[in-house]
């Protein structure tokens, strides 16, 4: 999903594209972001006010669709409206450098990306997954020439993707769904935010990438080849703080997260919650409708489905991760899963 994903939305057309980003997502994703820096958030912070348990809450604020949820909440003053006080801290870059120094106590982070904040965590204080807030469902994919009519005729073929990223896992994936290996395509390692380009440029015969290239491909004689609608689990948002905060502040968090799900809902039900959003990412209505189809806003009801319900499921993708990032060299050990998930807000 959090991520090179987020900021290239931004900077093109200020919509994931998950974190990766989820980090994610949109991820979009790992290892070829800026450092963080901190900026002037672009709305108002809500008003001061006592949280439940008094902590001002530093949340890295990523400026894409998948936070739509927190721009509401923070538009519409619901934090103040809860007691809690969220400061939000817009971020040049990537929010991990900053979440992982005690810059900031929550961020949005793929769960690839999440894994790599869990590898070189401090033991004493480790990193904790509280909440999905997004899965990319058909925000990111495969774009290739219309002669690579399925993904066994990419074998051969020169594919634009970033080495390591959640990007180049998606690739993996989708090749190992017809029984090829990364060996089997010629891959052309470049940054998660020129690929897409790259493709249209005519210069490779297909690329991992998102939108608005995964539309666009069509008009460089192009077409959608796989997408994270056929994987949907894998390029996920998830909201990241660490285990003193949650041991320290429990209902502070409670509150946020509860504000960031209310905000969810008016936007979801509203026109003037669309609107908030489209004005915070300087999109048109048109543009934003279009985006909300290839992302899973996720719900605090549906978060707790998946983090507590569907814990394994989760535990196994971000395991699935750590190997990757193994076999990469990204990490040195490889990562336990099952240490990560935090249901504290659903008991």
């Amino acid at each position: 999903m959090i991520n090179n994903q987020k900021g290239f939305l931004t900077l093109a057309m200020s919509t994931l594209l998950f974190i990766a980003g989820c980090g994610a997502g949109n991820a979009n994703t790992t290892n070829n972001d800026a450092a963080a820096t901190t900026a002037p958030a672009t709305e108002a912070t809500s008003p001061a006010a006592p949280a439940p348990d008094n902590v001002n809450i530093r949340f890295g604020y990523s400026p894409w669709l998948g936070s739509a949820g927190a721009i509401v909440a923070n538009k519409k003053n619901l934090f103040a409206d809860k007691d809690v006080h969220v400061e939000f801290v817009q971020m040049e870059g990537n929010t991990k450098d900053a979440f992982m120094s005690g810059k900031l106590d929550a961020v949005v982070q793929s769960l690839d990306a999440v894994v790599q904040m869990k590898a070189n965590e401090d033991a004493k204080d480790p990193v904790q997954i509280i909440a999905v807030i997004d899965r990319s469902k058909g925000a990111d994919g495969i774009i290739a020439k219309n002669n690579i009519a399925t993904l066994p005729d990419l074998k051969g073929k020169d594919v634009a993707v970033s080495i390591g990223s959640v990007a180049h896992f998606l690739l993996l994936h989708a090749l190992q769904t017809v029984g090829l290996k990364e060996s089997d395509v010629n891959i052309i390692n470049m940054n998660n935010n020129l690929a897409g380009s790259t493709f249209m440029a005519g210069q490779v015969d297909a690329a991992v990438t998102w939108e608005p290239y995964l539309s666009e491909a069509a008009a460089k004689d192009g077409h959608l080849l796989y997408s994270t609608a056929d994987a949907p689990n894998l390029i996920v948002d998830a909201l990241v703080v660490k285990k003193s905060m949650i041991d320290e502040h429990p209902e502070a968090l409670k509150a946020m997260v509860a504000a960031f799900d209310e905000g969810l809902q008016q936007f979801n039900t509203t026109d003037e919650g669309k609107q908030i959003v489209a004005d915070a990412l300087d999109m048109d209505l048109a543009a934003l409708n279009s985006t909300i189809t290839t992302l899973d806003l996720t719900t605090s009801e549906a978060s707790k489905t998946m983090l507590v319900d569907n814990k394994a499921e989760w535990e196994t993708t971000m395991n699935g991760f750590s190997a990757f990032f193994m076999d990469q060299k990204i990490i040195t050990a490889p990562v336990d899963a099952s240490g990560i998930i935090n249901g504290f807000l659903y008991e």
